[in-house]
Parts: C-alpha cells; sequence; structure tokens
C-alpha cells in the first residue's frame, strides 16, 4: 500500500503531505528508505522540521 502500509505520518502542524523537499509539507515526510536484498538499509538525513526536543518531538511517538 505505499506510505500507507508503514502507518500515519507525525503532523502535528496538519500540514498537507508532501516530498522532503517541498516547501508544504509535515513532519513526517522524510522520503523513502530502501533496502538491500537482505532487507538491510543504512542511510543518513538531515531536516529542519524534525524536532528532538519539546512538544513535538519525534522521540517516543507511536
Amino acid at each position: 500500500n505505499g506510505c500507507t502500509s508503514a502507518g500515519p505520518h507525525f503532523n502535528p502542524h496538519q500540514k498537507t503531505h508532501g516530498a522532503p523537499t517541498d516547501e508544504a509539507r509535515h513532519v513526517g515526510d522524510l522520503g523513502n528508505i530502501e533496502t538491500d536484498a537482505q532487507g538491510n538499509a543504512k542511510g543518513s538525513t538531515s531536516d529542519s522540521l524534525i524536532k528532538l526536543i519539546g512538544p513535538h518531538s519525534i522521540i517516543g511517538v507511536r
């Protein structure tokens, strides 16, 4: 089911869905993670909307 199979996106500000590089997007729009044939993934990202502390922290969100 594409991105819907991963569950809801983190969207504390009720913004529209978009790509990581779009001006109009919500915090959970981080792009796709691709795996190798064994199901392993590695990589890194940086994002100006993600917060690790405060009321909209992504830590501990389910």
